[in-house]
């Protein structure tokens, strides 16, 4: 893929035949794919089926991934690196029957260190409690927010607050979820933010709850 480089400023889109993307601020000019008549191969058909199911995962949440290394690493971005990770070390099962291991997702990859001993409980209709244990280190704040991710099973949709206002230091805290989460099954994934938004944890993965 060539850089474009013009008077015209930056130029995005399908212009006869080529392609013209704008990333990390940087122009890019491509030949548009050609048509082939050939068959896929075998392997192309997995990993065709594996791309969709981990776009299809994380298509939702993109934002969510690109901010966390918006400030800490600009050039990078937060959907890529997860997107790379899940698909190598999370797609499991053999052709077609392919699923992603919840368990072995990384959302969120940061510097913060991460939620420590949590336990959670879905107690009350609509709402999950979490508790944690906090210790302070010379590179914790506890000020730091605790976000939680979660991911309906069977909706195949993700549910985030940007703004909980639970901190590190409080060890405990509640969320309330939409309405059409209850009684499903649903992954969560817990990490923190930095006061000024500028460095997340990596996330941590609790397991499956069934909500009330």
């Amino acid at each position: 893929m060539a850089i474009q480089r013009g008077c015209l400023g930056p130029i995005s889109g399908k212009l006869g035949d080529r392609v013209y993307v704008i990333k990390n601020g940087v122009n890019y000019v491509r030949s548009l794919p050609r048509k082939t008549l050939k068959p896929a191969t075998e392997k192309q058909l997995i990993y065709r089926a594996k791309f969709g199911l981990v776009s299809g995962f994380l298509c939702q949440i993109g934002w969510i991934l690109n901010a966390a290394y918006k400030v800490s690493n600009p050039k990078k971005s937060g959907k890529g690196i997860a997107f790379r990770q899940i698909l190598d070390e999370a797609v499991t099962g053999d052709y077609p029957d392919l699923e992603i291991d919840y368990a072995k997702v990384k959302l969120i990859q940061g510097s913060l260190e991460e939620p420590h001993k949590i336990s959670v409980q879905a107690e009350k209709p609509g709402q999950l409690s979490f508790s944690w244990s906090f210790y302070q280190r010379f590179d914790t704040s506890p000020a730091d927010e605790l976000l939680v991710l979660v991911y309906c099973i069977s909706l195949k949709e993700f549910w985030y607050n940007d703004r909980t206002g639970i901190r590190r230091s409080d060890e405990s805290g509640s969320i309330r979820l939409p309405e059409e989460f209850a009684g499903k099954e649903c992954c969560l994934w817990l990490f923190y933010r930095s006061v000024l938004q500028n460095a997340c944890s990596d996330s941590v993965y609790l397991g499956k709850v069934i909500t009330n």
